[in-house]
């Protein structure tokens, strides 16, 4: 039965991983609900396809201070009766403060955590945070740790432990992985690949890869790729040039276009996610929707992840030393591994997902 209830799903930007999350669980929750999106002015009809109604409230971080209320006055025009932030807008406190008005006029609001604090935090972060995300009704999170986490700061409001879904909209042409590798002639079609995609961010462990890639160049039967735009820090900069000398390291450092994801994943063998901070990861959902398995360190959801699906853990301690040897065990164990990731994909799938959601805020209506 479809709820009659509307539901705004809410994103400041247009084009980034929250707007894949947004787009791929408003697909599945319009079966469910009657949904709109409000997003950014910079969302692309043509990258996501149409049937989602959406509004374009958001310009640029400079113009927030007026988006804010153009958001404000659309959301009581529209007068839905849940709004699903995918986090905070732009400037917690302030969003906060327009989440408690709304609640005052009997519009439930519950927020979808992604990042529990800012990837850079500053010394009042956690108390920002803590006052955000005290606005909300109810919190959806990816893990029990980030539910613990949650709990840590002192919120006990009613939550949702519920997976992130894969990013299938990436995967339209089922490429194979000899097709792919045609499509990239730079690759050999008969090595083991490794694959390091996304932003290119030190935080992401991106020297660490490089390292690894560095010490493994004699062995004639591993490549690896980068793929990415790179954050302009040295230390980034210097491991991709450390990358474009070793010999079996691809760099592709520029903004992987939508269309050509898709070419990179299914390439691959593996996908190396060694993260040094984080709460959870679009690639590893990435990786998913491509049944590829992973090596990743102990960060965020990707322990709890690694119950269900197929790969490695890096002893973040001795990381370099660590990853060379879970890549040799990858190659080893890649047929075992990549039959377990064809089998755990259903797990992961967004109208399982959408469910969960749905029955998480017909909760909320019972107790109105």
């Amino acid at each position: 039965m479809i709820s009659n209830s509307r539901t705004a799903l809410v994103c400041f930007t247009g084009n980034s991983g929250l707007t894949d999350y947004s787009v791929s669980l408003a697909r599945e929750l319009l079966r469910l609900r009657e949904v709109f999106f409000l997003t950014a002015e910079s969302y692309d009809e043509g990258k996501y396809g149409l049937g989602i109604p959406v509004q374009k409230l958001f310009r640029r971080t400079r113009h927030y201070p007026l988006d804010v209320f153009r958001f404000a006055w659309v959301v009581f025009r529209t007068r839905p009766h849940f709004v699903v932030f995918q986090s905070w807008l732009k400037i917690a406190f302030l969003d906060a403060l327009f989440v408690r008005f709304f609640r005052i006029f009997g519009i439930r609001c519950i927020i979808t955590i992604h990042d529990l604090l800012p990837h850079y935090p500053r010394r009042w972060s956690a108390v920002e945070m803590t006052f955000f995300y005290r606005s909300f009704d109810g919190a959806v999170v990816h893990s029990k740790r980030q539910a613990e986490s949650l709990r840590a700061l002192g919120l006990n409001m009613p939550t949702l432990v519920v997976p992130h879904g894969v990013y299938d909209l990436f995967n339209t042409r089922g490429l194979t992985q000899p097709e792919a590798r045609q499509e990239l002639p730079e690759l050999s079609a008969d090595k083991f690949t490794a694959l390091f995609f996304g932003f290119l961010d030190h935080r992401k462990g991106i020297a660490e890869f490089v390292d690894a890639a560095v010490r493994m160049r004699e062995l004639g039967d591993f490549q690896f790729v980068i793929a990415g735009k790179a954050e302009q820090r040295p230390v980034v900069l210097e491991a991709l040039e450390r990358a474009r000398g070793a010999g079996n390291v691809i760099v592709h450092d520029f903004t992987i276009p939508h269309e050509d994801v898709q070419r990179y994943f299914a390439a691959c063998d593996v996908v190396v996610l060694p993260y040094l901070e984080g709460t959870t990861s679009g690639v590893l959902k990435l990786a998913m929707a491509f049944g590829k398995p992973i090596i990743c360190t102990d960060i965020g959801d990707f322990p709890e992840t690694l119950e269900s699906w197929p790969g490695l853990m890096v002893d973040s301690r001795r990381l370099v030393d660590d990853l060379v040897a879970k890549l040799l065990m990858a190659r080893d164990r890649g047929t075992e591994l990549f039959e377990q990731g064809a089998r755990h994909a259903d797990d992961f799938r967004w109208d399982r997902i959408a469910q969960r959601y749905d029955e998480f805020v017909r909760s909320f209506e019972h107790e109105a």
